[in-house]
């Protein structure tokens, strides 16, 4: 990486697009020269659905940027909202026979499982590839066993594909504004190691993402991303049951939750509480009780959490005990007063904690997305293909170095 040379990062989601210019000086840390959010346009879950739209809006910033620095960019990272990631868990072996781990053996593992996962999912590209674990002799050890004598050798690795098309069109688009994609990760990853960096010794944790529209989870293992599921229903849901079963407009449900406290449904006379009149703004007032409220809230968001995480199969082997849970919403400012509802339906083990956002919006930390990308993580493995020869005989030299 050539230092004190602008770089420059893009954020796609569904809402905005976030320029980040900056510089890395020798440590690596940045230095931003600009940084600019607008509304995006041709995006949909994070992928491109009209690369025009797209193009036009990023070209013409890209301009503006270039001219005010006098600096004309021919590489960008990508930082990617995309919630169609297939992630995949698995893990491979060789037999030592009592002599040393040597690089080859791990290349062996490496390649037979990178080719299997590419040759099982053909419409699909790699986009990360985390370590999860290694094990000499049915015993797990923190890093690499290089060196080490044993009989059995097994890793296990974590894979995470995007649509083929995905990025091709996304490539279509960067190269319309001539920019070469130099790398992308997946912005559930980002937020992962800025929690993993920011709390240093909290490395093993879930995180509970909850947006009007979409859900999300995520599990990270000893530094390492291991698991992601995305769920297509988010807050709205509640609200909309509000609405639906008080005949309440939307409006007036919003003001409820920004100003209510829906977990005390009794006064200090234990005498049953009643929505106030000022919520109907003159309308005709109808005697809704908190109680039945409550009720409300209470069954969606079992519902959600029993889908998400509770009753999620594909996490049984992920959860242990004193587990650290993070929730975080995006419209923080309607679900702060519903933090109690979400507790209520986790065990007493169970450590819950409430990130909050960032000006109502899930724009990361600057400084996060730059370091990974500058100084990568060390968990991921970065595959790297010989072409010289028919088949992957590096990869993740990173290791060895």
């Amino acid at each position: 990486m050539q230092l004190n040379k602008p770089k420059l990062i893009i954020e796609i989601s569904e809402k905005k697009f976030i320029f980040l210019v900056l510089k890395f000086n020798h440590e690596l840390n940045p230095n931003f020269l600009e940084i600019i959010d607008i509304k995006s346009e041709g995006v949909t879950n994070g992928k491109i659905t009209d690369a025009n739209k797209s193009y036009e809006i990023i070209y013409n910033q890209m301009k503006i940027i270039e001219d005010k620095i006098n600096f004309t960019f021919k590489d960008v990272s990508i930082v990617l909202d995309q919630n169609n990631a297939k992630c995949i868990n698995i893990s491979g072996s060789k037999k030592l026979y009592g002599r040393q781990v040597q690089k080859d053996d791990i290349s062996f593992v490496l390649n037979n499982l990178k080719k299997l996962i590419l040759e099982n999912n053909k419409n699909l590209s790699l986009i990360h590839l985390f370590n999860s674990k290694f094990n000499l002799d049915n015993t797990e050890v923190k890093t690499l066993p290089i060196g080490l004598h044993g009989n059995f050798y097994n890793q296990q690795l974590t894979f995470f594909l995007l649509p083929t098309n995905d990025l091709k069109n996304l490539n279509l688009v960067m190269n319309k504004c001539n920019l070469n994609i130099e790398k992308i990760v997946l912005k559930n990853f980002v937020e992962g190691t800025e929690l993993i960096n920011r709390y240093k010794e909290n490395k093993n944790f879930f995180n509970i993402k909850i947006e009007k529209d979409k859900s999300s989870i995520s599990f990270f293992s000893n530094s390492s991303y291991v698991y992601n599921e995305s769920f297509n229903f988010g807050s709205k849901i509640i609200l909309n049951d509000i609405c639906k079963l008080c005949s309440l407009d939307y409006e007036t449900v919003e003001k409820i939750l920004l100003n209510e406290k829906l977990d005390k449904f009794q006064d200090e006379n234990k005498k049953e509480l009643f929505l106030n009149k000022s919520y109907f703004n003159g309308n005709l007032y109808r005697k809704i009780s908190i109680s039945h409220l409550n009720e409300i809230i209470s069954a969606r968001i079992n519902e959600m959490l029993n889908i998400i995480y509770i009753k999620n199969i594909n996490l049984v082997s992920c959860k242990q005990s004193n587990q650290i849970i993070n929730i975080k919403f995006l419209e923080d400012r309607l679900m702060k007063n519903l933090h109690s509802f979400f507790e209520n339906n986790f065990n007493s083990q169970e450590n819950i904690n409430f990130l909050n956002s960032t000006n109502n919006s899930y724009t990361l930390d600057p400084a996060a997305s730059a370091e990974l990308i500058a100084k990568g993580w060390e968990k991921e493995a970065i595959p790297i293909v010989q072409t010289k020869k028919s088949i992957i005989s590096r990869i993740f030299s990173s290791f060895f170095n």
